[in-house]
Formats: C-alpha cells, sequence, structure tokens
C-alpha cells in the first residue's frame, strides 16, 4: 500500500519558511495550552525535560523558566535556530535545540528524562504511535508525559470565521481534501488509546480554552499564512484570496472593533506516567 502523501502541517520542510509568523500570530495561544501543561508536569526545578516538535520554542522557553533543563527537538532547521536564539537573547542557558526527526528513534539513552511535553507536534506525526513509544523509553519510570491536540473543532474560532468568508464570498467551504491531521485526536478516548498503546499508565484527559489574541483583525489577516496549512488552504483561494480576507476582517471587527481582538480555541491534554 502507498503511503498517504503529507498533509502540508506534515512536512517539516515547509515549516522553515513560516517560523516569524508562527511565533508573532500563534505562538501565543499555543503557550496557553503549554502553560497548563507545564502546570501538571511540576515539579520542574532541576527536572530534565524533553519538548518533541518544539516549534520556535515557546514552551521550552516557559519550562526553562520555571528551572527545568530542556531539550528542544524540532525538525525544521529554522525552528531550531530560532529557538535557540531566543534561548541566548533571554540569557537562558538551561535550553538545548536540536534538530531531529521525531518520527524515527530519538537521539537518547533510555531512562534519561524526568518529564515530556508535546504541544501539537507529536499528533501531526503521520504515524504518532511510535514517536510516543520512544517518549515513554526516554523518560524515567514514573517520568510524567503532556500531549497536547486539539478537540471540538467547531470551537474553533479563527478557522471557523475564515470559513464563514470563504462561503460568504464563494458560496461553498474551503475543500477539505480528507480529515486534517490535527483532528484524528479530537475524542478522548482516541488520545487515551495512542497514550496507553505508547507505554503510559493512568492517562488523564483535561479539556482547556484559551483565546488568540491579535492587535487587530487587520493584523491578524496579514499573517494568515503562519502555518503550511493555511497557507496552502489561502493559495488554493485564488483570485478570490483578497476578497476572502477583506470578509474576514469586515465580519471580526463588525463583531469586536478595530482594536485588539480575541479567537477562542479548545484543546485536550493527555497526562500519562511512565510504566
Amino acid at each position: 500500500m502507498m503511503p498517504r502523501p503529507l498533509q502540508p502541517d506534515q512536512d517539516t520542510a515547509r515549516w522553515n519558511a513560516h517560523v516569524a509568523d508562527y511565533e508573532a500570530v500563534f505562538e501565543g495561544l499555543t503557550d496557553a495550552f503549554a502553560a497548563r501543561a507545564l502546570d501538571a508536569l511540576e515539579p520542574l526545578a532541576g527536572a530534565t525535560l524533553l519538548d518533541l516538535a518544539a516549534g520556535a520554542g515557546g514552551a521550552a522557553l516557559q519550562a526553562a523558566r520555571r528551572g527545568a533543563r530542556v531539550i528542544a527537538l524540532d525538525a525544521a532547521p529554522a525552528m531550531v535556530a530560532r529557538i535557540r536564539q531566543r534561548a541566548c537573547v533571554a540569557g537562558i542557558d538551561s535550553i538545548a535545540g536540536e534538530c531531529a526527526d521525531g518520527t524515527a528513534p530519538l537521539p537518547f539513552p533510555d531512562a534519561s528524562f524526568h518529564a515530556a511535553l508535546s504541544c501539537f507536534g507529536v499528533v501531526l506525526f503521520p504515524d504518532p504511535a511510535p514517536a510516543i513509544a520512544e517518549l515513554a523509553r526516554v523518560l524515567r519510570p514514573g517520568g510524567r508525559l503532556a500531549i497536547v491536540t486539539w478537540t471540538e473543532p467547531d470551537r474553533y474560532e479563527l478557522a471557523a470565521r475564515l470559513r464563514a468568508a470563504v462561503i460568504a464570498c464563494r458560496g461553498a467551504p474551503p475543500p477539505m481534501g480528507g480529515l486534517p491531521a490535527q483532528l484524528r485526536y479530537t475524542e478522548p478516548a482516541a488520545l487515551v488509546a495512542l497514550v496507553e498503546a505508547g507505554g503510559f499508565a493512568a492517562v488523564c484527559i483535561e479539556r482547556v480554552e484559551a483565546a488568540l489574541h491579535a492587535p487587530s483583525a487587520r493584523g491578524l489577516a496579514a499573517a494568515l499564512g503562519f502555518a503550511p496549512g493555511m497557507a496552502a488552504m489561502l493559495g488554493a483561494l485564488g483570485p478570490d484570496r483578497a476578497q476572502v480576507i477583506e470578509a474576514f476582517v469586515a465580519g471580526l471587527e463588525a463583531d469586536q472593533g478595530t482594536g485588539p481582538v480575541a479567537l477562542g480555541a479548545v484543546a485536550h491534554i493527555a497526562f500519562a506516567t511512565r510504566k
């Protein structure tokens, strides 16, 4: 059987072109979920923590400020470069940014870490199961894990508003092209099964709400292509793109004005312990 083609957000190379916009536009939202995950991984002072698919380093910086020594892995070299740059600027020497493909065996001995985190990362992998098993391998017995994934896609307000703008301009929603990889584990049972199969016990799921904040609707619209999937969707609009973005801005300004805006989202966080 031929492997399924990668979706844009699963194509590591594409992320290299989105570091700045992702950090500026979207990381504030993911950081809110990461903060709750880190709360449950406490105590972190003096602990070693692995952040898998670490993006631009927002969660790693939070963990380091809580006293953890962090290995932040990402497969996109530009993301790793940004992690290192941010740690240097912040004067934090307890973060090591490393370029590694989380779909392959992790480059660490068994039982190397006290805790592990993957915030909207491992759930994107074409097959997350081996990566979860690798996290179990590199954690010490009793080590703590937090996996953050999307749920309640109808409550992801940014996507809902953009979809409404597309329908208003084109009379039909944008083509889905199959279930987005991000939505494979929206149901608690599916997420629990994934984590348990990797070698973890005492899995519990917590529902967390947070908001994406932007200085204005128009400022947000200018950087909507902050991730490969969003960029691909906007590119597929062709000549309708400008009209759709104007409709997105108009709808958001009608509800929240021309100043700061907030768009809600919901995530599930799976907390578990290595057997």
